[in-house]
């Protein structure tokens, strides 16, 4: 914690700019060593931009012009004196940068080491802090919006008022075991601030649904048996042509995907081996990523030919995605030889009726995949609850509820307080109060190095 670290905070490669990022204690000073500026850094007032050349400290030679941001601490991203260096975006520059610095008494920072010593220093708590690599990562805007949000503190807003409504709970609790004579504890009145409690904890998990709907999106297979159409439906669908499409039966022997929006929520689609029975072995093993994907599902789109009659295989795909969320598509309807209709197979779900080659009836096959994500609030609506935090409040409520139990019969108060105890430490660990070390590490390593 100690040391002074280095890293490349912009990605790797050749670019307009790269921004080198210094925090430590002895940032500044390290810094000073290759930068030539009209004044000394010492006296570069905080959130201060100047202008300089980088130097070859050994040498004196020039390496590059750039501009200098100096942070000083606490008031700096980590909490410690930051300096960020802006040069021209050569990964070869970059490179001899960062070596230089590390020659001078820097180390390269480990990944997510700067947003790691931002909690331990106290700017951000731990749900905070995972908001920021949930932002880089955010695959739409809303997922961006609420990935914002938890950064704002809106999860943490929610946590800690019950962490302290638990704190006082705990108190009244030991003061009854400790002063039996003096604080007479009342069941009923433990068994209702319990009861509120876990009402509480049960309203913020129905954030958990959209928060991961925002985030990850919704899992949506292409599937049919070969030669109905798939690979030109995921064609049509992304507005290019990402699949290889030929009158051949059995031309998809993988699983393809992709990614579209619908009403700013990403989904990923899928292009599946056609489902039949088969002697060829990559084929089969195709369609048995189909089977894992139709069970990974959170839509299914079956697609069917109107040219030909339902045949076994397409009575075997509509018995194994009975069970989920599906739009069965009819496609080809621009051909004049047409046997299904959409009285055929309306018993089975949903149907659409499109034309692949044509166009036709796309948009509201999109359509008909917004009215299947139901009503779906805006992110500033929702409180924001990744898995983690999700699992961590159901393991809450759970020991709550044994607590809960144990008032009912009436169990020692000792006993209680204990599930109570157990119960405001987990809930901790969503705000990093009570996480242990090797959670936090765990958090950390999934950021990139230079955050």
């Amino acid at each position: 914690m100690y040391d002074t670290i280095v890293a490349l905070s912009t990605p790797y490669g050749e670019s307009g700019i790269g921004v080198i990022r210094l925090s430590g204690s002895t940032s500044i000073e390290i810094a000073q060593k290759i930068f030539r500026g009209k004044k000394s850094l010492k006296n570069v007032p905080s959130h201060r931009v100047v202008f300089g050349y980088i130097i070859n400290p050994k040498t004196e030679e020039k390496l590059d012009e750039c501009l200098l941001l100096v942070m000083r601490a606490p008031h700096s991203y980590t909490g410690e004196d930051t300096v960020e260096f802006y040069v021209h975006g050569s990964p070869v520059l970059e490179e001899l940068i960062i070596k230089l610095l590390i020659e001078l008494g820097a180390r390269l920072a480990l990944p997510g080491e700067f947003t790691k010593r931002a909690f331990l220093n106290g700017k951000l708590d731990l749900s905070r802090a995972e908001a920021i690599i949930d932002i880089i990562q955010a695959r739409s805007e809303a997922g961006l919006r609420s990935s914002f949000s938890q950064l704002q503190g809106v999860l943490s807003r929610e946590i800690k008022p019950i962490m302290e409504n638990l704190k006082e709970l705990i108190a009244e609790l030991e003061a009854g075991i400790d002063f039996p004579e003096e604080v007479e504890l009342s069941y009923e009145s433990i068994s209702e601030k319990v009861s509120k409690i876990i009402e509480r904890l049960n309203n913020l998990l129905d954030g958990a649904y959209f928060t991961r709907l925002y985030r990850k999106g919704l899992y949506c297979p292409i599937v049919g048996r070969p030669n109905v159409g798939k690979s030109s439906l995921l064609n049509i669908l992304l507005g290019e042509e990402r699949a290889i499409v030929t009158p051949i039966p059995g031309t998809t022997r993988d699983t393809i995907t992709e990614s579209i929006s619908i009403e700013g929520i990403p989904l990923t689609l899928i292009d599946t081996a056609g489902i039949r029975e088969t002697q060829d072995l990559v084929e089969s093993i195709g369609v048995n990523r189909t089977m894992s994907s139709i069970e990974n599902a959170d839509i299914v789109i079956w697609v069917v030919d109107v040219t030909e009659p339902l045949k076994e295989e397409d009575l075997e795909i509509e018995k194994i995605t009975r069970n989920k969320k599906r739009i069965i598509t009819l496609n080809k309807i621009d051909l004049n030889n047409r046997l299904l209709y959409i009285e055929d197979l309306k018993i089975y779900g949903p149907v659409v009726e499109v034309s692949c080659k044509t166009g036709e009836g796309i948009d509201r096959l999109r359509l008909k995949l917004k009215e299947l994500l139901g009503n779906v609030p805006s992110p500033e609506f929702v409180i924001p609850i990744n898995t983690r935090h999700e699992a961590l409040i159901k393991r809450c409520i759970n020991r709550l509820l044994t607590a809960l139990e144990g008032i009912n019969t009436k169990l020692p108060i000792d006993i209680v307080a204990g599930e109570v105890w157990e119960s405001y430490n987990i809930l901790g660990e969503i705000t990093g109060e009570t996480a242990g070390i090797d959670i936090v590490e765990e958090i950390f390593s999934r950021f990139c190095v230079g955050k």
